[in-house]
């Protein structure tokens, strides 16, 4: 992976920066890896990558203050600045985290084979925002609450696992 330079970082506006984030994510998700972290057997327990998304991104929701420093229990100790937001990978490249406070948090890995994911997913959504949908399918957004304010939860399971909360407010 590339670095940016900050200068060139600073002049991009968020939306182009979150575009570009996007794009480098889905190309590391696209691409295989050769060696990732052991992923939770199903029916073995929480998924690291949702254990992260609730520990990084549900807890610290709405501000999502502090979940870079959490970040560093799941090996991801350096964070590249993107605009307003920052992203972070571990070096093993088995889990990666984008913050951009009061916006939007999300936790990504690469595919994993566990069909639980999704209801994983949603009971660790389930344990912050004010409801759940029970019949939500995997890639399909659903708004929900978390201390009064709103937003949209999302897992995409489309070149990895995506665990995703994005802030309604402007």
């Amino acid at each position: 992976m590339t670095s940016i330079e900050p200068h060139t970082a600073s002049r991009m506006n968020g939306r182009a920066a979150r575009a570009l984030l996007a794009s480098v994510l889905a190309a590391y998700l696209a691409t295989p890896q050769i060696a990732t972290a052991a992923p939770v057997a199903a029916g073995k327990g929480i998924d690291v990558a949702i254990t992260a998304f609730k520990e990084l991104c549900l807890r610290s929701a709405p501000s999502f203050a502090g979940a870079s420093a959490k970040a560093k229990r799941y090996g991801i100790t350096e964070f590249m600045p993107l605009g307003d937001a920052t992203m972070g990978m571990s070096a093993d490249h088995s889990i990666s985290i984008q913050i951009e406070p009061n916006r939007e948090c999300s936790v990504t890995s690469p595919n994993r084979p566990n069909p639980t994911l999704h209801e994983q997913f949603l009971r660790a959504v389930g344990e912050f925002a004010d409801k759940t949908p029970q019949t939500n399918k995997a890639g399909t957004p659903f708004p929900g609450k978390i201390k009064g304010h709103p937003f949209v939860f999302q897992h995409d399971r489309k070149g990895g696992e995506a665990y995703v909360i994005l802030s309604l407010e402007k």
